[in-house]
């Protein structure tokens, strides 16, 4: 939860003087100490369509702001927003976008620099399907399939548009030599012995808190969802392919079936929550500690990868911002997981604007959860803009005047004198070291104390 204003010191403690004293002697009645006004810390959420953003606002002791305001302390937007308004924030200011996110976001950027890693690091990114890109990679995908038919394999594989979402453009072929060579999508190896639950098909929607990109700052929510196809899953052939609520797990497709079931708890329908699936896992004996290991392993190493990406693009609009000082920018992710039949993680996609949409009870539980902790975690204070305020103030004092700065040298300077600059300069870099460590140490306790139903 946001932090009040410091009240400063209590009254009953500071010195009294002579009239006050005679005044309070004479009256004969208790005086009365009037609190100091609460600050207020407000949030511009006219650009989301989402009423739990807008009630999880309320809850965190934020006021809503006018929607043409630009200087509230928080700008929540659906959508990614231009580098150029990430630019013009002031330094109290937060908004839930980073620059350079599409790297991971969009498909056929996490198709290219997950590609470029499994080069290097094949055995550390052994969690993503092969995949192609088209129409750059055609011809590397025919001639994958001529190998398949060379030793007698066949294998299904899925198409998705290169920037699509909620699985339209979605389909699944096994005769690849009807693929367009010059259309723009991406070509996955479908996994075709996935882990049922009740014999459907399912796939976790992960939430993931990035608060920072220098250092990078990653947390995972300990609940998400579960959400089932609305068929019992067969494995792919040539009369089932064309059998999306059999073979898609997404929400916006299986809703449209008629057998897709509503629930309002938590372990029953066609969306659960993670939490209860946890409870699944031990209940039957698997590894859970194990299954949230290796999920925490993918979205790190997936960050890893966005990560020179978003820092580049961050310092880009945020020039001379020292290492280390708050972001101005956070993001919540969605990520897209399934499991084979060895429980073992595969990562299917990103959404940089995962939908707050509360449809059901469980919708509202979980996403209401992801985004009060959150909040509390950003640790936004109605201290923070007063305080950037004067020090916008003294730092113009300090360029018009010369003052707290370390005196330049002429060329006439004795040895003396230059040895003395040195070690004032020195000083003022300790200093300045100093505050950083402070603080990041006030930082991670803050973080420690408030992480919530996060990890």
């Amino acid at each position: 939860m946001p932090s009040p204003l410091n009240d400063g010191e209590d009254p009953g403690s500071s010195p009294v003087n002579g009239s006050s004293a005679r005044s309070y002697q004479s009256s004969g009645k208790r005086k009365v100490r009037t609190k100091k006004k609460k600050g207020t810390i407000t949030a511009n959420v006219a650009g989301t369509k989402y009423e739990i953003v807008r009630i999880a606002i309320k809850e965190g002791d934020f006021i809503k702001a006018r929607d043409d305001d630009e200087t509230a302390n928080l700008i929540w937007n659906d959508s990614a927003v231009q580098h150029e308004k990430i630019a013009e924030l002031r330094n109290y200011q937060r908004i839930n976008h980073f620059p350079g996110m599409g790297e991971i976001c969009r498909k056929d950027c996490l198709a290219r620099n997950m590609s470029k890693m499994i080069k290097c690091q094949a055995q550390e990114y052994s969690f993503i399907p092969k995949t192609w890109i088209f129409p750059a990679e055609y011809t590397q995908f025919q001639n994958y399939v001529k190998e398949l038919r060379r030793k007698r394999k066949q294998k299904t594989f899925i198409v998705k548009p290169a920037n699509g979402a909620m699985g339209h453009g979605i389909s699944l072929i096994r005769n690849c030599e009807k693929l367009p060579a010059q259309e723009h999508f991406i070509v996955q190896e479908y996994l075709d012995k996935p882990f049922l639950m009740e014999g459907y098909k399912f796939d976790l929607r992960i939430y993931i808190l990035v608060t920072s990109c220098d250092p990078l700052r990653i947390f995972l929510y300990n609940d998400g969802l579960v959400r089932m196809g609305t068929e019992k899953y067969h494995a792919p052939s040539e009369a089932n392919l064309s059998q999306l609520y059999m073979h898609l797990t997404n929400y916006s497709v299986n809703k449209h079936n008629e057998n897709f079931e509503r629930d309002e708890t938590a372990d029953k329908g066609s969306k659960r929550s993670i939490g209860w699936f946890t409870e699944f896992l031990r209940t039957n004996d698997y590894d859970v500690a194990k299954f949230w290991g290796d999920v925490s392993e993918l979205v790190v190493k997936t960050l890893i990868v966005a990560e020179p990406h978003v820092l580049h693009a961050y310092r880009m609009c945020r020039p001379g911002q020292p290492p280390g000082s708050d972001s101005v920018c956070f993001e919540l992710l969605g990520f897209d997981i399934i499991l084979d039949r060895k429980l073992k993680p595969w990562l299917l996609e990103i959404n940089r604007a995962p939908s707050f949409g509360t449809d059901q009870k469980i919708d509202y539980d979980v996403k209401k959860g992801v985004l009060l902790n959150a909040l509390k975690l950003l640790n936004i204070r109605a201290s923070d803009k007063k305080r950037n305020l004067a020090q916008q103030k003294a730092e113009a004092q300090r360029r018009l005047y010369g003052h707290g700065s370390t005196k330049k040298l002429s060329a006439a300077s004795s040895d003396w004198e230059k040895q003395r600059h040195t070690l004032e300069r020195r000083k003022e870099e300790l200093k300045e070291r100093l505050a950083q460590v402070r603080k990041q140490i006030s930082r991670e306790e803050h973080e420690k104390q408030h992480l919530g139903n996060y990890r």
